[in-house]
């Protein structure tokens, strides 16, 4: 049997490297040791300035961050951890000043975590909070997962703790907002590690907890086959070590998905939501687990930080973004990351490998892709992706994959001026509410020596020309407040286009700014199809996932771009007005 080796904490964030011109067809590269080294860009571009100073950021570090509107003024806030395990810092954004600006922490007394989510538990519009600690030897106090109450009086936010979580204490590396049964209220979805206090660290089973407002209950029994328990080993033969999760609706059946990102060689876990009761494993069926030359082999997957969900090549299929650690010692069949394009709109999906790697590959390499996000940075329609890649600089560096016509990627990181050293936690956001997106991102300290890391925040300076965009906020009273779980296909006279409504995913995660963003080039947008997170039962107690369609063509999009709030019940409506 296969000796494997319990990574810490500490090999997760030293152990990779990033390099400077990949596609989805090229190998990873060799890493370069450096004491001493610039941990900036290598040169500046015209395309995305680094506005730092002028949004009054100058100075701060952040390992993860949470773009939020924590006060309920309209006015996007930027919520920081400094380290792994640190104090959540707090900076509003002053719209008179155009800066964010440090104030007061909300919580009373001394907070720390290893990543936030802030969700609307309570339908009140006002973001409520969960504190997430990974609970490792490293950590002086270990906390279960805490969940506090957002509460805005006389204009000042506070958090209030509520119920814990049915839950020990747990090695948690990401929490998950899923409504699973549609019922309006968000369930939690809590990705477990390994345990911390087993002499040899055994994978812990994950966790489905249901949710009513603020109080939540245990069902993860419908996790088909999770809990499963071999007495002769004492262990939970199907447990692995999950660093992640993501929500999506893979199959388009209207009920939400839940993909897991797993360690040490574990396949990761497609679990489909079949009726809103009953979840079934199918990463094997689908291709999602392991590619085919992993797939054989007893630990054959990768080691998983993150899988994001798109339609990149707008087929009406979803794709996943998959990304992973891979050292030089790996054995050639370990999974590494990878676009897993959707094959077929039949049960199960299928998916289609197609690794990132390298054509100048050399002997010694190491690469590590934490988290990615979509960005269509230059308006027009196709969908590009950022990804962090981080722990040996120099050479681990932010990527910037333009999606070209043929669908291909290209690195663009370099040329646009944003190829940093060790990011972490990219978020993107609309600093300056021009609709064409920018993002923030801080930076990993992990084997940087004495060398300095600061938060980056990038404005994107592209010409909008004659090419459109448009943000959806949803607002809702049946589903949750802001729509979590919902997808959204918007048609035009000529493309496809997907969103996916998840703002805080993968391991340890951060959080973008809340909106379905979509940029259509030249399009003429015609229709838009919600699928809610919300579901009304037939008449045989099945079941049916509320869909809604909403006619874009009377609004005339094109060329400019153009903020709505989106109702439940088919009204489109300014930015300025409420659904309710």
């Amino acid at each position: 049997m296969r000796k494997i080796a319990f990574f810490t904490l500490f090999f997760f964030f030293t152990s990779c490297a990033l390099e400077k011109k990949i596609s989805i067809t090229e190998k990873p590269q060799l890493v370069v040791e450096a004491s001493h080294y610039s941990m900036s860009p290598i040169h500046q571009s015209n395309v995305f300035l680094d506005k730092t100073d002028y949004y009054g950021l100058t100075g701060v570090k952040a390992v993860h961050l949470y773009a939020v509107d924590v006060n309920h003024d309209g006015y996007t806030d930027l919520v920081t951890l400094e380290d792994f395990y640190s104090s959540p810092k707090f900076y509003f954004y002053n719209h008179n000043i155009h800066k964010f600006v440090l104030g007061q922490s909300p919580f009373v007394g001394t907070i720390r975590a290893s990543f936030l989510n802030f969700v609307d538990l309570n339908h009140d519009g006002i973001y409520d909070v969960i504190v997430g600690v990974l609970n490792q030897k490293t950590e002086m106090t270990q906390y279960p997962a805490r969940v506090f109450k957002g509460i805005i009086e006389n204009g000042e936010l506070f958090y209030r703790e509520q119920s814990p979580l049915p839950t020990n204490l747990l090695p948690t590396a990401s929490i998950s907002a899923v409504d699973f049964n549609l019922d309006g209220d968000l369930d939690l979805f809590l990705s477990n590690w390994f345990s911390y206090k087993d002499p040899t660290p055994k994978p812990v089973p994950d966790l489905l907890l249901k949710g009513n407002g603020f109080d939540f209950s245990d069902h993860s029994r419908s996790l088909k086959g999770e809990y499963d328990f071999n007495q002769s080993t004492k262990q939970f033969s199907n447990a692995t070590p999950t660093f992640g999760a993501s929500v999506c609706d893979i199959d388009n059946n209207g009920f939400p998905d839940i993909l897991t990102s797993n360690s040490n060689g574990y396949y990761n876990k497609l679990w489909m939501n079949l009726d809103g009761f009953n979840f079934v494993n199918y990463g094997n069926e689908s291709g999602f687990s392991a590619d085919e030359e992993g797939s054989p082999e007893t630990l054959g997957g990768g080691n998983s930080f993150f899988n994001l969900c798109g339609d990149y090549n707008s087929d009406g299929i979803v794709d996943v973004v998959n990304g992973t650690m891979s050292k030089d010692t790996d054995p050639d069949y370990r999974d590494k990351s990878s676009i897993l394009t959707g094959s077929t709109f039949n049960f199960p999906p299928k998916f289609i490998h197609s690794d990132f790697y390298r054509d100048d590959q050399k002997s010694h390499w190491s690469q590590a892709d934490r988290r990615g996000v979509w960005i269509d940075y230059n308006l027009d329609g196709l969908i590009d992706l950022l990804i962090d890649n981080s722990g040996f600089p120099p050479e681990s560096r932010l990527i910037l994959f333009e999606q070209k016509k043929d669908h291909s990627f290209e690195d663009k990181s370099n040329e646009l001026g944003i190829d940093l050293v060790n990011p972490s936690g990219t978020i993107t956001i609309d600093l300056n509410h021009d609709g064409v997106m920018d993002f923030i991102t801080g930076q990993s300290t992990t084997r940087s020596g004495e060398n300095n890391n600061r938060v980056y925040v990038f404005e994107n300076q592209t010409k909008r020309g004659l090419n459109g965009s448009v943000r959806f906020h949803l607002q809702a009273k049946n589903s949750n407040f802001f729509g979590l779980g919902s997808t959204l296909r918007m048609k035009t006279d000529h493309h496809n286009y997907f969103f996916n409504v998840e703002y805080n995913s993968g391991s340890l995660p951060s959080q973008n700014e809340e909106g379905a963003y979509f940029s259509f080039g030249k399009d003429h947008p015609k229709e838009l199809i919600v699928r809610w997170s919300y579901a009304e039962a037939d008449r045989l107690g099945r079941l049916r996932p509320v869909v809604q369609k909403y006619n874009l063509a009377k609004l005339k999009l094109s060329s400019h771009h153009h903020e709505f709030n989106l109702c439940e019940d088919g009204r489109i409506l300014a930015r300025s007005k409420n659904c309710f």
